[in-house]
């Protein structure tokens, strides 16, 4: 039916594409479902109504199902919306074919801008003025006084524009119907900085405000109804009896994607590497389920209630997130749940340096590379802006069209200050972004691998760096699935780390995607003395498939309790089920040497907690930086299905005491730190940071301009 209401498509990009698939396929699939339910009970009939319909061609659906259907229950369909936008959408279907043989055939009205039927009527009504609401609705056989026929109330993005006392009197007006069932599916904002939560809003909500401010739509009723639970208060004080809401990314986890084989259809759809983007979207729209029936599942339930959550197998769900915490705040909310206090992680406060470490050099890219040989720092690639563009301030950009993939290189000498921009050079690593960066250990050179420059062009060679030479090409290879086994076929999102395995330094390439979007199982290495790569082989197909296949994760060297080097990966996200991890994994390497060398890789998981039994957050986009052989610290990311808070933004991690804290910053609370880069700074006792952002739809971009430090002496132990 949707090539009829659109009749040319526009192109759009992949997250906004599943951003809306998630929302019409949810809604699809709560209609069919609570249609379903009312089958089963045996209603003789139900309604349906959908305010600001539009050109939602979900009527039209319905009629071609339901026409090779036999159904016992009578359904009523009532579309709402402005008169003029009425308008168009009759003379829209008068003049298709296709959705004209599906209007009934006894219309009680039948005009320019009104249609009213037995079973479908579309009604042009300013949902403000609640008496010409009720008596458009009696008109359509819908009555309050009708008895107790079950109606099934749609609201996609529509209370958000009225005054808060305008929604919430239509809400009150709808909960005066004894067999009501409200979906609402609107924008929340989940809160980011549980001390500041009015002033320290997240730059995915500032963006989002300005972009409806300026286009003079302003979403009011998000104002005055923030959170998921201020919602839930909302419906409970108007006349709901039950509620429960879901944000985007648990509606698309256990409605949309639950069967393996659709996910796989959807990613094989389009390119698609928008992930930040895609769970800041997830986190930051809900579908509310509010009926008017009892508070409580049993007996006493009258059989004219359907129930959609049974429809959707979310109730036994529920009823498990509503006697524990385990689900992250912000993310789910119910009136059937106890309100219990979430227990509270142990937190260390921490310093920040006295002063920007690279002061007065804004780094708006993300995506990239940092490195420290002794005391100059050294930025490479990333995806952002021009440095000569004009930018509208700090953090908030408007011109998306800007934003490109970086092939200069930024040297900055942390002592005396000064920096340097190095321009591509012709002969030199072409640009790109999510590529990586290892340090040899006498912290003599860098080497770049891999990363990509758009959305299927991924680079596959290998680059050292020195202060002295520039840039040196070790290793190229063209792109094949062909070529040798024991080499890289071009990654990006992966980890790259220099470690000493059988006496010879070589950089150990983890995890990434190919360009295929497919993720990397392999583990490689590039041995810097043969300047040539080799492939460790997992001792099993177990740990392939459980530790392998995860990309935005992050890695670093440390040491096992036998005081052997390892990875130590933190997070990420796997690939076979786009499932944001929380995992923390030990990986080790090895050669056995008898008549040939085998080189071998395994792999345990480390069930890291707070002292208070907390699990980490699962997070993605972040950075890890090995303070000592025990002291790992994860600095920022995203994480699903609810929002990394302000205070959960940096972790210390001890592996060998299986425990972890969170650290309190003390200021620079603006930082997002998503795509960010950070390097130990060992001469002056401090890890640095920089860059990092993201975006918000079309709406705009937002950088971490600024580069930061941490103290590490400065941390209370």
């Amino acid at each position: 039916m949707l090539k009829y209401v659109v009749p040319k498509p526009s192109r759009r990009s992949p997250v906004i594409n599943r951003a809306y698939y998630q929302r019409t396929e949810s809604i699809r699939k709560i209609v069919e479902g609570w249609i379903e339910q009312c089958e089963q009970l045996g209603v003789a009939e139900c309604t349906i109504i959908s305010l600001g319909c539009g050109f939602d061609p979900t009527y039209f659906r319905l009629a071609t199902l339901r026409k090779n259907t036999q159904s016992a229950t009578k359904l009523r369909y009532v579309d709402i919306d402005y008169p003029t936008l009425i308008t168009e959408r009759l003379y829209m279907v008068r003049n298709e074919d296709t959705l004209f043989d599906l209007l009934p055939d006894n219309a009680s009205v039948d005009d320019v801008g009104s249609f009213v039927s037995d079973t479908y009527s579309c009604l042009g009504i300013d949902l403000r003025d609640l008496r010409q609401l009720e008596s458009g609705l009696e008109s359509a056989q819908v009555k309050k006084n009708g008895g107790r026929i079950p109606i099934l109330v749609i609201s996609e993005v529509v209370l958000a524009y009225l005054a808060p006392d305008e929604s919430d009197a239509l809400l009150q007006f709808f909960a005066g119907y004894s067999e009501a069932t409200f979906i609402l599916h609107e924008q929340c904002i989940p809160t980011f900085d549980e001390q500041d939560e009015d002033q320290n809003l997240h730059p995915f909500a500032l963006t989002m405000f300005r972009h409806f401010e300026r286009t003079m739509t302003p979403l009011k009723t998000l104002r005055e109804y923030r959170s998921l639970y201020d919602q839930l208060d909302r419906f409970e004080r108007l006349g709901w009896s039950k509620c429960d809401i879901l944000n985007m990314n648990l509606v698309s986890d256990e409605i949309v994607l639950q069967s393996p084989e659709e996910h796989q259809r959807i990613c094989s759809l389009e390119p698609f590497d928008e992930y930040d983007e895609q769970f800041w979207i997830g986190a930051y729209y809900f579908i509310a389920i509010a009926t008017t029936g009892p508070k409580a599942e049993a007996s006493t339930t009258p059989s004219q209630s359907p129930n959609v959550l049974r429809a959707l197998g979310l109730l036994s769900k529920i009823q498990t997130w509503n006697s524990s915490n385990n689900l992250p705040e912000g993310s789910f909310a119910s009136l059937s749940k106890t309100t219990s206090e979430p227990s509270a992680i142990p937190s260390q406060p921490i310093e920040w340096t006295a002063h920007n470490p690279i002061a007065g050099l804004e780094i708006n890219r993300k995506g990239h590379t940092l490195s420290i040989m002794g005391d100059e720092a050294f930025i490479f690639g990333g995806f952002g802006l021009d440095p000569n563009d004009a930018v509208e301030d700090q953090r908030v950009f408007q011109q998306r069209s800007q934003q490109t993939r970086l092939g200069s290189m930024i040297q900055y000498n942390l002592v005396t200050g000064s920096s340097r921009t190095h321009p591509r050079e012709e002969d030199g690593p072409a640009p790109r972004m999510h590529h990586s960066a290892a340090t040899t250990l006498n912290g003599s050179a860098i080497y770049i691998y891999g990363g990509r420059d758009g959305p299927t062009k991924v680079h596959n060679d290998v680059w050292r760096y020195t202060a002295e030479g520039g840039w040196d090409p070790l290793w190229r290879a063209r792109i094949s699935q062909e070529s040798d086994a024991s080499c890289p076929k071009g990654l990006f999102k992966h980890t790259a780390n220099m470690m000493t395995i059988a006496g010879r330094q070589m950089m150990v390439v983890f995890g990434g995607r190919v360009a295929s979007g497919e993720a990397n199982f392999q583990v490689f290495a590039f041995d810097l003395q043969e300047g040539q790569w080799g492939e460790f082989k997992w001792r099993s197909e177990q740990d392939k498939q459980k530790f392998g296949g995860v990309f935005s994760h992050s890695a670093v060297v440390t040491q096992d309790a036998n005081h052997q080097e390892c990875l130590l990966v933190v997070g990420g996200i796997r690939m076979s089920n786009e499932q944001v991890l929380n995992t923390v994994c030990q990986i080790t390497l090895g050669v056995e040497t008898e008549e040939l060398p085998r080189y071998w890789v395994e792999a345990q998981a480390l069930d890291i907690r707070a002292s208070t039994g907390e699990p980490l957050k699962p997070r993605f986009g972040h950075s890890a930086v090995a303070v000592d052989s025990d002291r790992i610290w994860i600095l920022g990311g995203v994480s699903s299905p609810g929002l990394l808070q302000w205070h959960e933004t940096m972790v210390e991690i001890q592996p060998r005491r299986a425990t972890f804290e969170t650290l309190k910053p003390s200021c620079f609370r603006e930082l997002v730190m998503v795509g960010h880069a950070t390097a130990l700074d060992a001469r002056r006792q401090r890890i640095v940071g920089t860059g990092g952002g993201g975006t918000c739809f079309g709406f705009g971009a937002w950088w971490d301009a600024s580069a930061w430090g941490i103290h590490i002496q400065a941390m209370i132990m």
